[in-house]
């Protein structure tokens, strides 16, 4: 039985920072050793059908860095290897064939040439399987691996001891995502609001989905074409919903229209802030630093010292001066400084980590007050959690430790916690049904991604597009 659906709940975004560019250019270096024989084998993926008579069902988690990775369902006739499974990704592989055997040079441009696969010296593509709990590296080649139904592939690029963000949590962000597509409009290819939209693009971005491929049905609309027409609009509100624009554009490869407003127009060289929707404040200062830099763009110094000096003496931070204190600004803050070159062991992010950990629940969520008297059923909620978990990540903390665990919980138990078997997150743990909201947010966050999501040079929209009006 279907279950019913809450409405989009009115809430200031809050984002957070991730990885840079993924580069196609890695250190030069010299042969990696028997290790490297041991992993790979695999051919030039291009976007594959699944495998005649495909009845199972698996994935592929590639990952790039500590907090950059990409994730695939694949469907397949069982078995198969994992060399096959990275071919039913659809990521793009390049390759090499040895007398011993073929090796992953890249993978999405992460790597070495086929010419020079052993470019990376000691860092190359480690191959391995998740058994449930953890990553486990083959003994075997990918070529030779046995894969069945329900089956988790690994790809990482780093040195041998680099590791994986887990598993499940990643799964759990696909199915999330997949909940999210049914309700895209199959008119225009929106999400009911640009503020939405906005959200849904960074949660596609997050898993680096295209907006121009997202859509509800092949013959339908997609999101690029959604925002083609109301990018113009909507970064025109202010520096904070230019920056949300800009984040997920870069992320998604979705073009920026040229009368669109890019988030260093609302700078002011006078005092150094950044005007947002509904004026300046830690909110709007931190979303546009997070904006200008996935754009590629520098970010003023006055912009940052002021963003620091709007910190708390608790740590904390507000979205407006007269707004209280809470989780999600200042989680969204210490990514934006630490984005733009804050030091995770500067005073002002461990003071600022130091009071999210005031904030944290027995069951491992996050409130997102200390206390709001106008909610007497305020509890820990999935969008401060997730707001929390990404800065964690930015600060280059274990959020499974024992600093920001509570007995066996933890900011990610509690996220899956929440989960319902449709995939969609409930809000609260009290709540019933999924969360449109909700579930967009903690996708980010479950991927291990903070943000900028991606930071790359603008790449202009070629046409011109006109408002869409209503008749």
């Amino acid at each position: 039985m279907k279950q019913e659906v809450t409405s989009d709940r009115s809430l200031t975004s809050w984002p957070a920072r991730s990885m840079c560019q993924r580069s196609a250019s890695v250190a030069l270096a010299a042969g990696l050793g028997l290790a490297l024989v041991l992993l790979l084998g695999a051919a030039v993926a291009a976007a594959r059908p699944a495998d005649p008579g495909s009845s199972a069902r698996g994935h592929v988690i590639v990952q790039f860095s500590d907090h950059d990775l990409l994730a695939r369902a694949i469907t397949f006739a069982a078995p198969i290897s994992g060399l096959r499974a990275l071919e039913l990704s659809g990521l793009k592989v390049i390759t090499k064939s040895f007398d011993f055997g073929t090796l992953v040079c890249s993978i999405e441009g992460v790597g070495c040439p086929a010419e020079n696969c052993f470019c990376g010296g000691t860092s190359f593509w480690k191959n391995s399987y998740w058994d449930g709990s953890a990553w486990q590296v083959y003994g075997v080649g990918a070529g030779q691996s046995t894969l069945n139904d329900g089956a988790v592939e690994g790809w990482r690029w780093g040195e041998w001891t680099s590791t994986m963000w887990p598993a499940r949590p990643v799964t759990a962000a696909l199915q999330a995502l997949d909940w999210l597509r049914p309700f895209q409009s199959p008119t225009d290819g929106g999400y009911v609001s640009e503020s939405g939209s906005a959200e849904v693009l960074l949660s596609i971005g997050a898993n680096g989905y295209p907006a121009n491929a997202w859509r509800r049905q092949s013959d339908t609309p997609s999101l690029a074409g959604y925002w083609l027409g109301r990018a113009r609009s909507y970064s025109s509100a202010g520096a904070d919903t230019a920056a949300k624009l800009a984040v997920g554009a870069v992320a998604t490869d979705l073009c920026w229209p040229r009368n669109a407003v890019r988030p260093s127009a609302y700078y002011s060289e006078t005092n150094g802030t950044y005007n947002g929707q509904y004026g300046v404040g830690a909110g709007p200062q931190a979303w546009a630093i997070l904006g200008t830099l996935a754009l590629s763009e520098t970010v003023p110094a006055q912009a940052v010292q002021v963003l620091k000096n709007l910190a708390e003496p608790d740590g904390s931070w507000k979205w407006q001066p007269s707004a209280p204190a809470d989780t999600n600004t200042t989680a969204l803050a210490l990514q934006a400084l630490i984005a733009a070159g804050e030091s995770p062991t500067s005073t002002v992010v461990t003071h600022g980590l130091a009071y999210l950990k005031l904030l944290q629940d027995a069951n491992g969520g996050f409130w997102r007050y200390p206390d709001n008297p106008n909610d007497p059923d305020d509890a820990p909620d999935a969008n401060s959690t997730a707001y929390v978990l990404q800065a964690l990540l930015a600060a280059g903390q274990d959020p499974t430790s024992v600093d920001w665990s509570q007995g066996q919980n933890n900011p990610i138990s509690f996220l899956l916690g929440l989960q319902l078997p449709d995939g969609s997150l409930k809000w609260r743990q009290n709540s019933s049904v999924g969360d449109q909201l909700a579930t967009r947010q903690a996708a980010v966050a479950l991927l291990g991604r903070t943000f900028p999501l991606r930071v790359a040079q603008i790449t202009w929209c070629n046409a011109s597009y006109l408002p869409i009006m209503n008749r």
